[in-house]
């Protein structure tokens, strides 16, 4: 709709909003619809293209303002409420704006104004004095986002920058300003807001993720200017989350989920249920392939690290475990890494790094003797290295072929050449990895591993290296089977392989005569449709994936099974950490722990008043002077604004102020399309104002 079909409701009270709602919607309680009235709307047409809408003091004069982006013309509009209208004014940027926040970062008490331009430089401006000199924050310059709070605890102002599907933030703005790493977001993330929201006294970042479930993003912050991992909860259909507070004052989460529009408040708390999800970004998109990773105890402090490569980038991101949570950092090494490995390779008892680099056509190994970050030390090999692993009595073991694709398998001592143990033939596909160990009754090591669209292959390197061809003693199951289905296991006291298909998982060895031996089958646990990934646990429990259905479940014969949701994300990896559970895709780690912890708890919620209400957005406040915080939201069907007034543990619809005047339809209007509160003429109550087409609708609280 453009304004052409809609008409502008010029005035708005509680009696005759309640009046013009939708239709037959509940009846709001007289004595609950008196306790709120709004004056206005006072309209100021500013123009089309208008975005980005704050209430601040801009001019340092203690009262609040409104202002909004006109990037159009290279500018800032001021407006303030002046008697029974509304004065205006400009601020000129002299150039695009690529986003703007209001924020006091000199701890002055008074609000700074700070632009982004179209090169993604930071400028500060402080009220009477000059800008300060550009910052360029590395995100580019285009939809850049900018989110305030104390986030070091020094009572001025920081900064969180959202760009090109990334985040960082700032602190020491005004002084010496230090900027994080640039860090990625999911491609579908929005509502970014940061708020204290487990009352800790600690800003924390939270966002939320389109899609079916798990949907709420959120990171608490340490108070030092840092934050902990993505914490990832289970709401489903999630659409929008904004901040609010309990009738206490205690910090909540609203919540808009679709398809029918309920809100509902939320607390983040250890109520002693299961613990939200942990998730580590890689950055990479849907589509991307999985990267190698590489999960044992790099730091040798005795807990299980995570190296992951990104190949395009010619580093290794190392997750290090401390302090209960994974410590992120990059580090150099080949480019175009596709295998990697952890084992001894020299005997000093310390988990080294094995790395094959197609690309390079280089094989080489990190001493884990040596600093995290050293460069690792290529090694001899003949071809080109396409996967490799430790041999358990030290060494290298790797796999590598020519263009033709004739194919051999090799150890290599670092320091000496390399020795051929045998023949592969011709692969028409490149493996990921390989498995080595005593996985078979014949004398001697045997080599495990998947060729791409063919299935599983096998090598005995005994006093004469004996390998299994394409079709050669493998057995059905083992036919066209993916890599991320094989891993090592333990059957009894012995080595085994664990296979995972669509309807079980099944534990073998080879015979004397390199044949697949079945030791034993599971068919997982029930309510599982399809199982993708399984690994045992300490304890002899299990963790069963199925991907399908996106559940994970914990099995153990002491306990009763444990269901998990997790994120429809395409998972490649699963393995123990502690007592949790790591799942690796494309996208990034997530952490499944299976102990209490803090997570999301609805504590009130509201559902709306007829079948085509259409919640949007909303702000808290307190719209009725009563000292609880209610909250305005954005009813695309109305088209409009319903207050919901707040309550100890409930949510009542207490008015409906429509917009605009429109004809019936089933489709919903996206105007107004944004929604700020605040003080604006001195009184101590909140006013809310709209942003609809070219136009700013300012509504003042009735005394």
């Amino acid at each position: 709709m453009t304004l052409a079909t809609l008409r502008l409701v010029p005035a708005v009270s509680f009696a005759a909003a309640a009046a013009i709602a939708q239709t037959s919607p509940p009846p709001i309680p007289v004595e609950l619809r008196a306790r709120f009235g709004f004056e206005g709307p006072r309209i100021v047409k500013v123009g089309d293209g208008v975005e980005d809408l704050h209430i601040g003091d801009i001019d340092g004069d203690g009262r609040r303002e409104v202002v909004v982006a006109d990037p159009r013309r290279a500018r800032l509009c001021v407006l303030r409420p002046d008697g029974d209208g509304i004065a205006q004014e400009t601020v000129p940027m002299h150039g695009q704006i690529a986003g703007y926040a209001l924020a006091d970062v000199h701890g002055s008490g008074k609000q700074d104004l700070l632009v982004v331009d179209g090169r993604g430089r930071l400028t500060v401006r402080h009220p009477g004095g000059e800008a300060g000199t550009p910052l360029d924050l590395g995100l580019g310059g285009r939809g850049v986002g900018l989110r305030t709070g104390d986030l070091d605890g020094d009572g001025k102002q920081d900064l969180v920058v959202l760009a090109r599907n990334s985040v960082r933030w700032v602190t020491h703005i005004a002084t010496e300003p230090r900027l994080s790493a640039i860090e990625p977001l999911e491609d579908n993330t929005h509502s970014f807001h940061v708020v204290d929201v487990d009352g800790d006294g600690h800003r924390d970042f939270v966002c939320c993720a389109s899609g079916g479930e798990l949907n709420l993003r959120l990171r608490r912050g340490n108070g030092d200017g840092t934050f902990g991992p993505w914490r990832i909860a289970g709401v489903d259909n999630l659409v929008h989350v904004f901040p609010a507070q309990r009738a206490d004052g205690r910090p909540v989460l609203a919540t808009i989920e679709a398809p029918h529009r309920r809100v509902t408040l939320q607390d983040y708390v250890d109520h002693g249920g299961s613990a939200a999800l942990e998730w580590w970004a890689f950055g990479e998109g849907a589509g991307a392939k999985a990267p190698p990773v590489a999960i044992g105890d790099v730091d040798g402090d005795g807990d299980d690290d995570v190296v992951v490569v990104q190949p395009e980038r010619a580093r290794l991101a190392l997750f290090v475990w401390q302090d209960g949570t994974f410590v992120e950092r990059s580090v150099p090494t080949l480019a175009g890494v596709a295998s990697i490995a952890l084992g001894d390779v020299d005997g000093d008892r310390r988990l080294d790094l094995v790395l094959a680099s197609p690309e390079e056509e280089m094989l080489a190994w990190k001493s884990g003797a040596l600093p995290l970050d050293t460069f690792p030390v290529q090694i001899g090999c003949t071809d080109k290295p396409i996967a490799a692993t430790v041999h358990p009595a030290g060494g290298v073991l790797v796999l590598a072929r020519n263009d033709k694709r004739d194919a051999h398998l090799d150890r290599v001592v670092p320091g000496s050449e390399p020795q051929r143990l045998v023949d592969l033939g011709r692969l028409p596909a490149d493996p990921v990895r390989l498995h080595a160990g005593d996985f078979g009754d014949a004398e001697g090591l045997e080599v495990a591993f998947v060729v791409p669209g063919e299935g599983l292959r096998t090598v005995t390197l005994g006093a004469e290296p004996k390998k299994v061809g394409k079709g050669e003693g493998t057995a059905g199951f083992a036919k066209k089977l993916d890599d991320r289905a094989l891993a090592p296991c333990r059957h009894g006291d012995q080595a085994a392989l664990l296979a995972v298909r669509e309807r079980f998982v099944r534990r073998f060895r080879l015979d004397a005569a390199g044949q697949l031996q079945v030791l034993a089958q599971d068919n997982g646990p029930a309510g599982l449709d399809e199982l993708s990934l399984a690994a045992e646990l300490p304890g002899g429990g299990m963790a069963w994936l199925d991907q399908k259905n996106h559940r994970l479940v914990r099995t153990r014969t002491d306990a009763p099974a444990v269901a998990v949701a997790v994120p429809e994300f395409d998972f490649t990896q699963l393995s123990a950490h502690g007592d949790a559970v790591l799942l690796v895709s494309a996208r990034g780690l997530l952490r499944v722990p299976f102990g209490s912890g803090p997570s999301l708890r609805p504590i009130a919620a509201h559902e709306p008043p007829t079948d085509r209400t259409w919640y949007w957005t909303g702000k808290a406040g307190d719209f009725d002077h009563d000292g609880t915080a209610d909250l305005a939201l954005i009813d695309r069907q109305l088209p409009g604004v319903q207050i919901l007034a707040g309550g100890p543990d409930r949510l009542d619809r207490a008015l409906a102020i429509p917009v605009f005047e429109a004809p019936p339809s089933d489709e919903p209007d996206n105007e107004p399309r944004e929604l700020a509160t605040g003080d604006l003429d001195g009184d101590g109550r909140t006013d809310f104002v709209l942003l609809a087409h070219d136009r700013v609708l300012i509504y003042l609280q009735q005394k």
